[in-house]
């Protein structure tokens, strides 16, 4: 067989495979909006080991030649608008948070939306960064209006600060920028400091006697070779995937951790990659 028969049978085979590839992940992805079982079936398969020696946890919040994080403050970032009031209104939140302390009433508002909202990390419905808007396509819907880890974030962000509780999403990349996590920092009055919440996965961070962490000291765990009690956890329902969780999600992706520069409704009704909000500030205390 001649060499340029060769390299043409070559192209070909290698040109299927691309072909079938793309057409099971088409096919997998679609599945994944339609069931839960299914999703959670393909993150408890998740290998984590590698990608932790690739892109090992340290303290590097996006400080690069490339890359350097704007200030902000926490007014801004925290700040009420005419959306927090619909959303106190229309899902009645002050009925959801009835309990005396911010740390109570930010559990009360996460178990709400964790009861009410389907997470998804492979949901393909592009939604603009208004929780008024993710809410709407999400609340007390079946599996098929699951909503990513941006999304819960944002939402769960956006009802504290509609109660008066302090609060903003945080984006969570690997040290070699190759995944993300979103998760949320609420500031608990009684305790005096910020926790952190993940309202994907329903749950909050303590060490071994108990006292509740902050996102900063989460990481520095880890760092440590050491892991946060995690309290609450659920995977839609299930208690699936929890070595996936604290390895691939948490762990994998602490190194850089940024905010949004500001809560206003500004590109929050954009709903393209481009346009919508940009996660590119420092955590503001």
């Amino acid at each position: 067989m001649s060499r340029i028969k060769k390299i043409i049978i070559a192209v070909i085979v290698v040109a299927v495979l691309v072909f079938v590839e793309l057409r099971f992940n088409i096919v997998r992805n679609i599945i994944f909006q339609f069931s839960s079982d299914a999703y959670i079936n393909y993150v408890s398969g998740s290998e984590y080991e590698q990608a932790l020696i690739n892109d090992p946890i340290c303290a590097k919040d996006m400080q690069t030649p490339d890359i350097e994080l704007v200030e902000t403050d926490l007014s801004i970032v925290t700040a009420r608008y005419e959306m927090h009031d619909k959303l106190v209104e229309k899902y009645k939140l002050n009925d959801i948070a009835t309990a005396e302390s911010d740390f109570d009433k930010a559990l009360q508002i996460l178990k709400w939306l964790t009861e009410n909202t389907y997470y998804n990390g492979a949901q393909m419905n592009l939604l603009t960064d208004d929780t008024l808007d993710i809410l709407d396509d999400s609340f007390g819907k079946p599996f098929y209006g699951a909503i990513n880890c941006r999304y819960k974030a944002i939402a769960f962000s956006d009802c504290l600060v509609a109660v008066g509780i302090k609060a903003y999403p945080i984006c969570m990349i690997s040290s070699g920028f190759n995944d993300n996590h979103f998760t949320a920092r609420v500031y608990i009055s009684e305790f005096g400091k910020w926790c952190m919440f993940d309202p994907s996965f329903g749950c909050w961070f303590s060490d071994k006697y108990g006292n509740t962490l902050d996102t900063y000291e989460v990481r520095d765990m880890f760092i440590k070779g050491n892991s946060p009690q995690i309290n609450g956890y659920t995977f839609n329902g299930t208690q699936e995937a929890f070595d996936v969780y604290l390895n691939g999600f948490l762990k994998h992706n602490m190194s850089n951790l940024s905010t949004w520069e500001d809560n206003s409704p500004e590109r929050r009704e954009k709903a393209s990659f481009s346009e919508r909000k940009r996660f590119i500030a420092k955590l503001p205390e």
